[in-house]
């Protein structure tokens, strides 16, 4: 069995990269680590090692407007135009809003704007019901009756006080 020994001009340098790779990987565990301080993995899509990723399940905003329960979604497209907007049912109860736009300049280099945000939706849900608008000034409104749900905000009023004595207490909605 030979054994060979790589001793070349670059030999210095490969473990000279390798050192600032090993410190690097460690910094990005650290603050990976940190990051899962503030936040629980399990609230982000992040891969596993096993290749699966852990899906992203944001509440969805359930709403109460003149006595109907209804969902109702508000997404910021200012920059994308209208045609490059999608809203997108995946399997029964999963929808997808994505907007991609892409630009070249002279030089011939390529800029990409990508948009997607997707979230599970309950089962009370309509989704064969389901309304997309795109206002003037960009924003997207997707909203859908849900007879079935609660409403997933409520307003909580807030006791005012007007001065230090106490004298005046109202309640503030």
């Amino acid at each position: 069995m030979a054994l060979f020994v790589h001793n070349t001009p670059f030999h210095f340098f490969d473990r000279y990269i390798a050192d600032y790779y090993r410190q690097m990987a460690l910094e990005m565990e650290r603050m990976r680590r940190q990051m899962f301080q503030l936040v629980p993995p399990e609230m982000l899509m992040i891969p596993t090692y096993d290749g699966v990723c852990s899906e992203l399940e944001p509440s969805v905003p359930v709403v109460d407007e003149n006595g109907e329960r209804k969902l109702k979604m508000e997404f910021d497209v200012k920059n994308f135009k209208p045609e490059e907007v999608k809203v997108k049912m995946l399997g029964n109860n999963v929808l997808q809003v994505c907007a991609e736009h892409e630009e070249s300049n002279d030089e011939g280099a390529t800029r990409r704007r990508l948009f997607v945000r997707q979230y599970r939706l309950p089962k009370g849900v309509d989704v064969e019901h389901l309304r997309p608008s795109l206002s003037k000034d960009g924003v997207l409104t997707i909203e859908a009756p849900a007879p079935g749900l609660a409403p997933s905000e409520r307003l909580v009023p807030i006791q005012y006080q007007a001065d230090s004595a106490g004298n005046e207490t109202a309640a503030v909605n």
